[in-house]
């Protein structure tokens, strides 16, 4: 995503390292303010939420009477195992450390922090050496063939992926923009932490939409303290983002697409279990990367089987 605009700026005869440094702390100046933005307001919430709910509980009688054969159900379940685990001889001890759940964020905070700097060091290095490292390795291939299609590839690849990360964010962040607009006139709380976590959940298709769809309604919920006044918001958002989805989107980035939605959701399950939600969220960049190879080598069948077959 940031090798486009660092060429750009060597080309109005910016220094590659200052280029490679103005980008990384441009990029790194959005995430630690998307971070800025959210987590107070998020925060907040957590805090407050818990009462909220428990108010509409009271209200809502018939949910309350459910709620509570629930819990009974359950209490009369964890008798039933404590009896269980009582009667068996063991002799092991389970210390159970409870930790205030602000303490957990913070850690959490700090070990994101390392790895973004981590990242960021690594970016930096891939954007100033990068190039002479793949070419290094292409010319360890003996065919000049391969070697004209690899170098060919390696020179496509970047602005292709580049090019799609690019009109991603910034459709996913004009949908934000409109979201937030939207539940700032409902009066939802926190109407502008919903610019960053729309532009970020659209990169996960499917599952990123129905997550903010859920948080917006239980967040409504809480301050509205009616389903059906919490409902219309969340409904609004889908039908937004559904939109979007269906005719905006195919115009800003057709390649994403064509591909076959099933593939694109399976991708998705198996990077978010294997690498979780970062790996979610790079699922469909790297479809892309493996069309722009297919492509670039001349690997038809692979294109064929990913890609959707026009009628």
């Amino acid at each position: 995503m940031l090798s486009p605009p660092v060429q750009l700026l060597i080309r109005w005869h910016v220094p590659k390292i200052l280029a490679s440094l103005i980008m990384i702390t441009f990029s790194s100046s959005l995430v630690i303010g998307a971070g800025y933005l959210t987590t107070p307001a998020i925060t907040h919430w957590i805090k407050q939420a818990p009462i909220s709910l428990v108010k509409m509980l009271d209200e809502e009688q018939e949910l309350k009477d459910t709620i509570s054969s629930i819990k009974k159900t359950s209490k009369q379940v964890s008798n039933a195992v404590s009896q269980i685990i009582s009667q068996s001889d063991t002799r092991r001890q389970v210390l159970y450390q409870q930790q205030d759940w602000l303490n957990k964020l913070l850690n959490e905070l700090k070990t994101s922090m390392t790895l973004l700097l981590l990242i960021m060091t690594l970016t930096l290095f891939l954007l100033v050496s990068g190039d002479g490292l793949i070419f290094n390795l292409i010319r360890l291939n003996h065919n000049r063939l391969t070697r004209r299609q690899l170098i060919a590839l390696w020179r496509r690849l970047p602005g292709e992926v580049g090019r799609y990360l690019g009109a991603a964010f910034l459709t996913n962040l004009v949908t934000g923009l409109i979201t937030s607009s939207i539940l700032w006139y409902l009066n939802v709380p926190m109407p502008w932490v919903w610019l960053v976590l729309v532009t970020f959940a659209r990169f996960i298709p499917y599952i990123g939409v129905a997550a903010v769809t859920l948080l917006i309604f239980a967040v409504a919920l809480s301050d509205f303290h009616h389903f059906w006044l919490a409902f219309t918001p969340a409904a609004i958002f889908l039908v937004l983002t559904t939109i979007i989805g269906m005719f905006v989107d195919p115009l800003v980035h057709g390649m994403r697409l064509k591909v076959n939605p099933i593939v694109v959701f399976v991708s998705v399950i198996f990077w978010g279990w294997l690498w979780g939600i970062v790996g979610a969220i790079i699922a469909v960049p790297m479809l892309t990367v493996a069309l722009v190879v297919s492509q670039s080598m001349g690997w038809h069948t692979l294109t064929r089987i990913v890609t959707t077959r026009s009628s």
